[in-house]
C-alpha cells in the first residue's frame, strides 16, 4: 500500500514539472514607429497608436 502511495506521488510530481518547464514556441516584441527603437509593453498601452508589435520565434 505505502508503495503505490510513492509511484503515484511521484507519477503527480513528475507531471506538474513537466507542465511547467513547456514554454510558447513564440514571444511578442515591441517596436515605437516614431523612435524606431524597442519598447516595453507598458510603453506600448500608452501609445498604442505609435507603435507596433510583431511575433518572434524562440530559437
Amino acid at each position: 500500500m505505502k508503495k503505490l502511495f510513492v509511484i503515484a506521488l511521484t507519477t503527480l510530481f513528475t507531471i506538474s514539472v513537466n507542465a511547467q518547464e513547456k514554454k510558447s514556441k513564440t514571444y511578442e516584441q515591441h517596436k515605437s514607429a516614431k523612435t524606431g527603437r524597442y519598447v516595453t509593453k507598458s510603453e506600448t498601452k500608452k501609445s498604442p497608436s505609435t507603435t507596433y508589435t510583431t511575433k518572434r520565434s524562440r530559437k
